[in-house]
């Protein structure tokens, strides 16, 4: 038997150190599939084995938020924020794909691991990654969000960032040091923007972990607006000025390359 997602969002309610009111607004999400377009607060009580009084409050709650969209007294369906949400994770998926033979050939050309990002405007989020073969190699897993003011994607992110929205960053995202090497003051990292802008290109050298060193570059689209970020990473014990040096140039001709992709 196919369990129905609705049973998996019930087992997840038993989790502890969770919030349930939130687990239960995915687990009424999840209601909708193909076949089931449309939900009732009757369906949602049973299914979640809740009353009526408690589905009603979740489902407009839902609505009023964009999630769900009233078609009936009673009845629902997707609502456009859920729309626009897929929208966004589809534009990632687009970039990743595009990317991926990119990065698989950087990895190749540079003997060390690449990746793709995106930012949130907190956090850069992995797209897609590609291995070194190394027999030792730092790996990224997609899906990964990393704090943009701490690795070599966020500060390439940040020195593309307009004036207005790179003072808001530094005024409401908050920071912390994983080494020593963290820039956590504003003015320290507004010097570390300012040289990334100057150079084209930022570096990490032990700023969120202690042996690990990365060069990354902006993708740009043919308007000239930045779509990604693209980098090279390594351990900092062989990942040397040198190879730094060769990973921007491999970088830098492999992000000119792909601007025609977008």
């Amino acid at each position: 038997m196919i369990a129905h997602p609705s049973d998996f969002a019930r087992q997840r309610l038993l989790s502890q150190n969770l919030n349930n009111s939130v687990l239960r607004a995915f687990a009424i999400l999840e209601l909708f599939d193909d076949t089931r377009t449309e939900i009732s607060a009757a369906k949602v009580a049973r299914e979640l084995g809740v009353n009526a009084i408690t589905a009603h409050r979740f489902l407009k709650t839902l609505e009023h938020v964009g999630a769900i969209t009233a078609v009936s007294r009673g009845r629902y369906r997707p609502g456009y924020k859920l729309i626009h949400i897929a929208a966004t994770a589809g534009d990632a998926h687009h970039v990743a794909l595009r990317l991926q033979p990119t990065l698989n050939e950087l990895a190749r050309a540079a003997n060390e691991s690449a990746m793709a990002t995106l930012f949130d405007g907190r956090y850069v989020i992995c797209i897609a990654t590609a291995m070194s073969e190394r027999a030792v190699a730092f790996a990224a897993r997609v899906g990964a969000r990393l704090e943009a003011y701490a690795t070599a994607n966020g500060k390439i992110w940040l020195s593309n960032l307009s004036e207005t929205a790179l003072k808001f960053y530094l005024t409401n995202v908050p920071r912390e040091a994983f080494s020593e090497r963290t820039l956590v003051t504003s003015d320290d990292l507004l010097a570390e923007i300012k040289a990334t802008r100057e150079r084209g290109y930022a570096t990490n050298s032990g700023e969120r972990e202690d042996d690990l060193t990365a060069v990354a570059v902006p993708v740009k689209s043919r308007d000239g607006d930045m779509v990604a970020s693209m980098s090279v990473f390594g351990p900092s014990n062989r990942f040397d000025q040198k190879a730094s040096a060769r990973s921007v140039t491999l970088l830098q001709k492999a992000a000119s390359g792909v601007t025609a992709l977008f």
